[in-house]
């Protein structure tokens, strides 16, 4: 494998500190640094920066934080254990205007709802359906929402607008429909409205109907260097990755997963391309279209948002393994301390957050 150096991209990227480098004008509420357990709720812009929200429940959609009509940045911030009784976000719901999560560590949340289904176990996002409208999930990892029940849905529910999601960790999660992400997208036939990129989604477990999930009829969508490993769906035969519109596939691992088919498409109009990808099985139901080669022969290495809580190390697969890639000299950090919730004794989490991201090439040397 061949390494790439931080690119100009890159070092752009790790400036983004500011709401400016998202949004025009000024935020009207903002919560820095702060510590809460109850619901916050909004119907004004709002930056949430340097934050945690930590046992946070609420009869309300979204367990920790709603957001209404307006436009939402979470910087830096972190859910853990948030829950709604609501069908709505266990954790996030925004209801219309455009919201950016950047360097967001979600765990353990999921909606208590038990009428009937519930959706967004981390987060419920519909923004305004326009192409100018951010749905962006950034640099972020969401591990363990675990709903037993199987008439739940969807760990995290992007709707409208743009959808842009690179260096995403989603692993360890579990519901009954769509475990990893569905995404609803605003839809223009002449170009690509939802991206994933550099990102992994891992040991996932779904009851009945896949883990990712692209579900606006028309759009198009695009996967690159991402791992998709050892995700499950236990009963149905609509796959690991489902698409309703046109969806390419580039320089990718898709290994280890368990499902009747690996790639289902909704027509002969919407194919599946896997371009230049290491897979181990091809099933599908008839719509899929292999370029290049396609072999077992790399992994990739992608670093992602880390810390004791939102654990991330997936760049192995079988006896495939990645080059190493980043020295313990480089890594930044940053810490929390805090008291959990549950029980009555006090315990100290030191939450570490490793901002790791290199690009490496998919290619093998």
């Amino acid at each position: 494998m061949i390494h790439f150096h931080y690119s100009t991209e890159y070092q752009m990227h790790k400036q983004r500190t500011a709401w400016s480098d998202f949004f025009p004008d000024s935020p009207a509420t903002n919560l820095n640094s702060q510590t809460y357990t109850s619901r916050q709720s909004s119907s004004t812009s709002v930056y949430v920066s340097n934050c945690l929200f930590i046992c946070c429940t609420s009869t309300d959609h979204g367990g920790a934080l709603f957001c209404s009509s307006t436009t939402l940045l979470v910087e830096s911030s972190s859910f853990f254990s948030c829950t709604t009784s609501n069908t709505w976000g266990g954790a996030i719901r925004v209801d219309w205007g455009q919201c950016v999560l950047y360097e967001v560590c979600g765990y353990n949340c999921y909606s208590t709802y038990s009428g009937g289904t519930s959706y967004g176990q981390f987060a419920n996002i519909d923004v305004k359906n326009t192409a100018s409208n951010k749905n962006y999930v950034n640099y972020s990892s969401i591990v363990r929402c675990v709903n037993q029940r199987s008439d739940s849905q969807r760990t995290v529910f992007l709707s409208n607008g743009m959808v842009c999601c690179p260096s995403v960790n989603m692993s360890m999660n579990k519901c009954g429909y769509y475990s990893g992400i569905l995404t609803y997208p605003y839809s223009d036939s002449s170009y690509v409205t939802c991206s994933f990129s550099y990102s992994s989604f891992v040991n996932n477990n779904c009851h009945v109907l896949t883990c990712l999930y692209f579900n606006r009829d028309g759009a198009k969508y695009e996967m690159k260097s991402c791992n998709v490993l050892r995700n499950t769906q236990s009963s149905g035969s609509n796959g690991i990755i489902y698409t309703y519109g046109i969806l390419n596939i580039k320089d990718s691992c898709i290994l280890e997963n368990t499902a009747t088919n690996i790639f289902y498409s909704s027509s002969s109009s919407y194919p599946i391309t896997l371009t230049n990808c290491t897979v181990d099985k091809t099933t599908n139901n008839g719509y899929l279209t292999t370029q290049n080669t396609v072999t077992k022969s790399f992994i990739l290495g992608l670093n992602h948002m880390s810390n004791q809580i939102c654990h991330s190390e997936y760049d192995s697969a079988g006896t495939l393994t990645a080059v190493p890639y980043v020295s313990q000299a480089t890594k930044k950090l940053f810490c929390y301390t805090f008291n959990h919730c549950q029980g009555r004794i006090s315990v100290f989490f030191s939450i570490i957050w490793m901002l790791l991201f290199t690009f490496i090439h998919p290619y093998p040397s």
